[in-house]
């Protein structure tokens, strides 16, 4: 049996072809769980370069709730993270901010060929709300959402 988690991520991945990075209940800098498919050469470039400090896509996520295309963030990009992202294939974005109970979730999608629409906004949204429900702090996994977990997230 396929969990909750596992498909929430796979309906994600659909609409961020480019893939995504997925920070859930960020405290002291760090996320609590973090899902990630941006290409292996990007994460490199982005790691090695310490763009997160720069990033205007985490910054807004950090600081505002709700959902917000990266063409929005560009004049807040002095570093060029954008346009960095661009030339690995992350040609438009999107940033969906959670504020609920203390409890920060980021997280960041892409693809190469378009804008995301209102309506994939709205389900990418969507996503994050109750992923970010699945996984606070006195929520039970399932065993199926356990094991997504342990094998999808890059830290838990």
């Amino acid at each position: 049996m396929k969990s909750r988690i596992a498909e929430i991520l796979d309906t994600v991945a659909g609409l961020a072809s480019a893939g995504y990075a997925i920070g859930l209940h960020v405290r002291f800098a760090a996320p609590t769980y973090l899902f990630r498919t941006y290409s292996p050469e990007w994460n490199e470039h982005y790691s090695a370069s310490g763009l997160v400090m720069q990033d205007p896509v985490v910054a807004w996520g950090m600081t505002e709730t709700g959902a917000v295309r990266w063409s929005a963030l560009k004049d807040s990009d002095p570093a060029g993270v954008l346009t960095d992202a661009e030339e690995f294939g992350l040609a438009y974005g999107a940033t969906v901010g959670r504020l609920e109970d203390g409890s920060r979730t980021v997280a960041g999608f892409a693809r190469p060929d378009r804008e995301f629409s209102d309506l994939e906004l709205g389900q990418l949204q969507s996503a994050v709300a109750e992923l970010h429900e699945l996984t606070k702090e006195g929520v039970r996994l399932s065993p199926a959402d356990e094991r997504t977990i342990r094998t999808r997230s890059v830290t838990a």
